[in-house]
């Protein structure tokens, strides 16, 4: 869509484009406010979500109640007036919550990570686990960087920073490749941690223990895991696995002095529509390819999206 900032005509006119063959006319596209596009976004984000619960109901998981009400979640959108009210599941493998979540923590954390002198992006790994011991895994990389610091500590070296756990599947192995990803003050204490981390993971591979300046925070708050092999496959089975193992664990972790900040996010929140007339009136989604969307009794939609081909074709790899 047109950045609205950079659209000065009124958007029922039409543009009149003159050569001197003949006239012909086009519609200028339409503008959208700021509040429609986020809602726009949220309508990518619950259809990819829609097809991403589908594939993980039917297998009978532990977490399928949890599963469902990811379902339900922001599937209704309550109009009084001009304010927009809606439920959020607060799932990690919710589309909609995450993008809701991802904000809260940037606005969280990045003013400490833009105070830092020196931030260093570090990686540390260990090897690879079959599902069944990754959420033990988990644990003991935890208690394992909570050695390392202590130890530092002693030799007068503190770490200030951000812990943030990853994950990746391996389809050909059938494996998972627990991480974690830093921003640490200070490249010789990032270093320190590496070395200590080394010690106590000796069968880590060297190579893939990193340190680097940090020159794009953000990429600390992407995914905790991929939904796609890098083969483009969605694996139910394994992302189960995966959100089992991170169940009622926390994916950021600050230290050194940096305060923690929620990972839940709100179960119900209010908006303000400045797009549409004030009314009184019920949104509901529905998955239709392209023009999934919010939609009234009369067959309205709410946000007015149109799904990229980036984005279907993303629909298309998790339905396969």
């Amino acid at each position: 869509p047109t950045n609205a900032t950079t659209l000065l005509l009124d958007t029922s006119a039409q543009l009149r484009k003159i050569t001197k063959a003949k006239a012909s006319y086009a519609p200028i596209p339409k503008a959208y406010t700021t509040k429609q596009q986020r809602l726009q976004n949220r309508a990518r984000s619950k259809a990819i979500t829609c097809s991403v619960v589908f594939k993980l109901t039917p297998l009978q998981s532990p977490l399928n109640k949890s599963y469902w009400s990811t379902y339900h979640c922001s599937n209704t959108i309550l109009q009084d007036g001009r304010k927009m009210r809606s439920k959020y599941c607060n799932q990690r493998w919710c589309l909609v919550c995450n993008r809701i979540r991802t904000a809260k923590l940037m606005h969280g954390y990045l003013p400490s990570i833009d105070a830092m002198k020196d931030p260093q992006f570090v990686t540390l790994t260990r090897p690879n686990v079959k599902g069944s011991y990754l959420r033990a895994t988990f644990g003991t990389m935890q208690s394992t960087f909570a050695q390392c610091k202590d130890a530092l500590r002693k030799q007068g070296i503190t770490l200030v920073g951000i812990r943030k756990v990853e994950t990746t599947y391996n389809a050909i192995r059938d494996d998972f490749h627990p991480h974690f990803h830093f921003i640490i003050d200070g490249k010789k204490e990032a270093e320190a941690l590496k070395n200590e981390w080394l010690k106590r993971n000796p069968k880590a591979l060297q190579y893939l223990q990193d340190v680097k300046p940090c020159t794009d925070p953000i990429e600390l708050f992407k995914y905790f895991t991929k939904l796609l092999t890098k083969d483009g496959q969605f694996i139910p089975e394994a992302m189960d696995k995966t959100f089992r193992a991170m169940k009622g664990k926390r994916v950021f972790q600050p230290f050194g002095g940096i305060k923690k900040q929620s990972e839940d996010v709100e179960t119900e929140e209010a908006t303000h529509c400045d797009w549409k007339e004030p009314q009184t009136e019920i949104w509901t989604f529905q998955s239709v390819g392209k023009f999934s969307d919010w939609y009234n009794a009369n067959g309205e939609a709410l946000s007015e999206v149109e799904l990229t081909n980036e984005t279907l074709d993303l629909i298309k790899k998790i339905d396969a």
